[in-house]
Parts: structure tokens; C-alpha cells; sequence
């Protein structure tokens, strides 16, 4: 990470990393969702489902979408950030249309009493154990709706009040509270963000388009949470993986470092 970014995700809990696909990248991954979404039921993938505005496992759809997972410009942040020592955990795939009327409330990890999850700074370092990218394959506008985070609450030390920021939660013209950050990305750009700071999503106000993205998320090898040590992701996707996804996902004790780290650039093998 650059002084710049480090400052930054350290002040707000997040970055926004513009212009990180190809041409080539964005059009290939646009073509694999647009196939993804026209299909029926029975044409999805083994292991990947339709479900609210979504599809799960949706990153495995294609290795255009498979491939983000390592991306170049995401992946030394990545390593950085879980201090070498990252596991992909899940991946799925958001479809965010105007038909849902409800916003997405804001939430964070480590709300209530689950302290499992960790942000601090050690000899000009960052580390957290849980990490989100979102990629982006649709534009967002001001005013359009979708991701809104609390810069800064990822260092939070007391609970939010209840209705503290959306006194009408359910009313999606009711003007964003000054302390929010309502995040635009346009297709082809990346937003990274640490579990711990605080977001939700606004309700998608336009009618003739979409947002577009597919959520991927690392924590460290060694982390637990109440489910305890096991595979995420279904045995027919697994199998459909490519060795370097399948090495980024596996649990590993703390004192190791996997190989797949010791690479600056992964290629995924076909």
C-alpha cells in the first residue's frame, strides 16, 4: 500500500480504487454476468443460486469473475492489510435493482458481543482479519443510491444508537445524514473496506439500469468464527476452482505463509 493509501484507509475504514480493470477485464466479466443473469434456473452453474437480488458463489461463474479474487491491483492489499496471511472466504455476485424499496440498514462486524474481528496498527502497519472488495461493473451516480458507509467507525469504542443516522429508515428521499459517505464507484473500479466499519446500502433509485457488483470477501487463515473450521464453499464449486483459488481458501495455522503469497502476481491455471 502507498503512504496515501494507508493514511486513508486508516482515517476512513475504506478505499475507493478507480479505473483497476482492463477494458479487456470489464468487458469479459460484464459479458459473464449478463449470461449469468438471463439464465434460467436450470442453466446456472452447479452450486451458484438465485437469491434476493443476488446470486451465491456467483464469482465462480467464470474465470473472468474467478480471476478478481487475485486480481494485480487488489491483491498486495489483500496480503497487506491480513498481514500475508489471507484466505478468501466467500464471493457472491449483487444484481441491485429499483424494485426493492427497502434499504439495506447499516451493520458492521463486531456488533453486540462477537470480538472476533480485529483493526490495528503495529510498526507502520495495518491488519484486519476481515476484508471486503467490491467490484464494480455498472456506473453509480450521485443521487443513484447503493453503498453508504460512516468513515471512521471502524475505530468506534461505544454502540451506535438506534435510528441515530436514518430517523426514517424506510423513506428513500429523506436527505443522507452528514456523517455518511454515500460511495459512487463507475464500472471498473474497486471499493475496499475492513467488516468493521460501519455501511448499508441505499435504495437503487433508477429505473433503466442496474448496479452491478460481486462482493469478495478475505479474512485471515487462521480465523474462526461460530461455525468453526470448514469448507464455505459447495463440493461442485470447489471442484470447478482453479488450484490458486483453491490454495487462496484454505485455512492455515497462524505461523505459516502460504506459497501463493510469496507470488507479487498470481496467473489462475485453466
Amino acid at each position: 500500500m502507498t503512504p496515501k493509501q494507508k493514511y486513508l484507509f486508516d482515517l476512513r475504514g475504506y478505499l475507493h480504487l478507480e479505473n483497476v480493470l482492463t477494458p479487456e477485464e470489464l468487458g469479459n466479466t460484464q459479458a459473464a454476468i449478463e449470461r449469468l443473469v438471463q439464465a434460467t434456473p436450470d442453466e446456472l452453474p452447479s452450486g451458484i443460486s438465485r437469491g434476493g437480488e443476488g446470486f451465491s458463489n456467483g464469482f465462480s461463474a467464470d474465470k473472468s469473475l474467478e480471476a478478481l479474487t487475485l486480481h494485480p491491483a487488489t491483491w498486495p492489499i489483500i496480503k497487506e492489510l491480513t498481514w500475508n496471511k489471507p484466505r478468501f472466504n466467500r464471493g457472491s455476485l449483487v444484481v441491485n435493482t429499483h424494485e426493492r424499496q427497502e434499504m439495506t440498514p447499516l451493520h458492521c462486524a463486531g456488533e453486540g458481543f462477537r470480538w472476533t474481528r480485529r483493526y490495528g496498527v503495529r510498526d507502520d502497519q495495518i491488519f484486519t482479519n476481515d476484508v471486503v472488495a467490491f467490484f464494480y461493473f455498472t456506473d453509480v451516480y450521485p443521487g443513484d443510491g447503493g453503498l453508504v458507509v460512516l468513515p471512521g467507525s471502524h475505530k468506534r469504542e461505544f454502540a451506535r444508537p438506534e435510528n441515530l443516522f436514518f430517523p426514517e429508515p424506510n423513506n428513500p428521499d429523506a436527505p443522507l445524514h452528514p456523517a455518511l459517505v454515500n460511495v459512487t464507484p463507475k464500472a471498473g473500479d474497486v471499493v475496499i473496506i475492513t467488516e468493521l466499519l460501519t455501511h448499508g446500502v441505499l435504495v437503487w433509485k433508477p429505473t433503466d439500469r442496474d448496479r452491478r457488483f460481486l462482493i469478495l470477501r478475505y479474512k485471515t487463515q487462521f480465523f474462526q468464527d461460530e461455525r468453526g473450521i470448514r469448507e464455505v464453499f459447495p463440493p461442485e464449486v470447489m471442484e470447478r476452482l482453479s488450484p490458486e483459488t483453491k490454495a487462496l481458501a484454505a485455512y492455515g495455522p497462524e505461523w505459516e505463509e502460504k506459497d501463493l503469497v510469496k507470488q507479487d502476481k498470481v496467473i489462475l491455471t485453466l
